[in-house]
């Protein structure tokens, strides 16, 4: 369990000590406690924590929501605000877990696990990058598309090409969230941001459906 990094974004003090206190406790480790969402951004972007707990209303312009709609990693909302228009705002960014100030120990727990377990069922795949071997989670893969032997993967900042076929991949990232939507292409249905019955579009890629999967695929996109 120690292996596990927390990012705390909290401004006040008092419940920033007592959620440290508690996790190390609880034998998580604490990378850093931050009290502003834009200098949470960029350190977690340089330190790379397994996990953040953010606080919804902090400090300077930019709000706990505002950053975890920029974050890949599981996030924690722990927020004195319950009303129905935040808690919405929070929903949309996908967290594993809302909780309302104050926290008590056995559902900070149980909230952390469940970010845990997110990051455990996370799916990977290793490819050769010249002499070395990179692991890729899933949700760093956007697309693949089949050329020749090979597949080319289409990541949020870069591309990587390895030797294996659509099948080959598809089982070894053994993954719900990639589907395979015509004969050349695979995607990572949660990176999907338009559609319609001919195309996906993921960021400014267009990518065809063939209408082998059509209606799957449609039907597994409008549930995700």
């Amino acid at each position: 369990m120690s292996s596990i990094k927390i990012y705390i974004l909290e401004d006040e003090i008092i419940t920033q000590e007592l959620l440290k206190q508690t996790l190390e406790d609880l034998n998580f480790t604490i990378c850093v406690l931050a009290t502003d969402a834009e200098t949470a951004l960029a350190e977690i972007d340089s330190l790379k924590p397994d996990i953040a707990i953010l606080d919804i209303r902090v400090e300077g312009s930019k709000t706990g929501i505002w950053l975890g709609n920029q974050l890949d990693i599981p996030i924690i909302y722990l927020t004195a605000f319950n009303d129905v228009e935040t808690i919405k705002k929070a929903i949309a960014t996908k967290p594993t877990s809302y909780l309302v100030k104050p926290f008590n120990t056995k559902d900070l727990y149980i909230a952390v696990e469940l970010a845990v377990s997110k990051i455990k069922t996370k799916a990977q795949i290793i490819v050769k990058d010249r002499d070395k071997k990179v692991i890729l989670s899933e949700d760093q893969i956007l697309f693949a598309k089949k050329e020749d032997q090979y597949l080319i993967l289409y990541l949020k900042d870069s591309e990587k090409l390895i030797r294996s076929s659509i099948k080959d991949f598809l089982e070894q990232v053994n993954s719900s969230s990639f589907l395979q939507v015509h004969r050349s292409y695979v995607i990572n249905k949660n990176c999907v941001t338009a559609f319609n019955t001919k195309e996906i579009i993921i960021n400014n890629s267009s990518i065809p459906i063939s209408k082998t999967f059509a209606k799957e695929i449609l039907e597994e996109i409008s549930l995700s």
